[in-house]
């Protein structure tokens, strides 16, 4: 009788303490996969930028081309460098708001041939933060340039005056948006302007398409 009852009392016993030994693995375990799902690795993604943007007051429509690259845990960083499809920033008069330039001490209308360059680059850096999800967002701001200069008969190029709302010249470059990626397959869409506060704003819609990878392990 005594061994029945000892034998009954140390599988209780053992029972207990399997029972807490499973309890607290399992705890454990979830423990871990919670500390893996809030820990991220650093990835590094590419992206090829186009903007499509219209210049307030005029609406006259500009295309631009860009390449962005960046570094993001849960908080990062990214850098921006964008160019316009025109390629003429050099010009020998500057235009008033009806066209006229001063040649010879003296105010004439030239010629002009019809050929415009639609000239845009900008420099832009910002932070993006993980959403949790793969997906982040950005925001930055940098340094930008935009003007229009047309040829005149004389194959010399002229800088519309930005009270004509075709010129900015210096500006501040604002940039946000949404960026997200599918195994590494990344898009991201935003928008962006180019403005001095004084004269106009290139509105911008962004498109970007790239690839993000993580470190390599050594």
């Amino acid at each position: 009788m005594k061994r029945k009852l000892f034998l009954l009392l140390f599988l209780i016993g053992a029972m207990s303490v399997a029972a807490q030994t499973f309890s607290v693995t399992g705890l454990d375990l979830k423990s871990e996969r919670i500390r893996k799902k809030n820990v991220y690795e650093w990835e590094n993604f590419v992206l090829v930028n186009y903007n499509f943007g219209i210049m307030q007051s005029s609406e006259q429509k500009r295309h631009s081309f860009g390449i962005s690259y960046g570094r993001v845990k849960l908080f990062g960083w990214y850098a921006n460098f964008t160019i316009g499809t025109g390629g003429h920033y050099g010009y020998s008069y500057e235009a008033q708001r009806n066209g006229e330039i001063n040649l010879n001490n003296s105010g004439i209308i030239p010629f002009y041939t019809g050929k415009s360059s639609l000239n845009r680059l900008s420099f832009t850096g910002g932070c993006i933060v993980r959403m949790v999800i793969p997906l982040y967002l950005y925001l930055g701001i940098g340094y930008g340039y935009v003007s229009t200069t047309r040829e005149i008969s004389s194959g010399q190029w002229v800088l519309m005056n930005p009270w004509s709302h075709l010129s900015i010249g210096h500006a501040v470059h604002w940039d946000f948006g949404l960026q997200g990626n599918i195994k590494g397959f990344t898009i991201a869409a935003g928008y962006s302007s180019l403005t001095d506060y004084k004269t106009s704003t290139l509105h911008e819609f962004k498109l970007s398409i790239g690839w993000t990878f993580k470190d390599k392990h050594k």
